[in-house]
């Protein structure tokens, strides 16, 4: 597996600090997330489990790093210069595309 694409419900994830701003995710499912780690075991990892791809929606690209997560699914951030170029909110279902790298 070199590419893959996720279609998920943006979440936000509310600074428990009580600081403006946050993080925004879309979940990997579970068993796409079994088959990545199988894939990415003889890949180089960024550390503590976390698998490189370069992310896409829309016409925005990123590179970034699939957050593993103790329940077994990654998780996808959202940045937010993309959220902002592709016009993607909480609550709102996007796909993206992925490539290991």
């Amino acid at each position: 597996m070199k590419s893959f694409e996720v279609k998920g419900k943006v979440w936000h994830y509310a600074d428990p600090s009580g600081h403006s701003g946050g993080w925004y995710f879309v979940y990997v499912p579970k068993d796409l997330s079994q088959r990545i780690k199988d894939a990415a075991r003889n890949k180089k990892k960024a550390g503590f489990q976390f698998v490189r791809i370069k992310a896409t929606i829309g016409k925005t690209s990123w590179k970034t790093a699939l957050f593993p997560t103790k329940d077994g699914p990654y998780l996808i951030a959202i940045k937010t210069d993309v959220r902002h170029k592709e016009n993607i909110t909480d609550g709102d279902v996007i796909k993206v595309r992925c490539k290991l790298l």
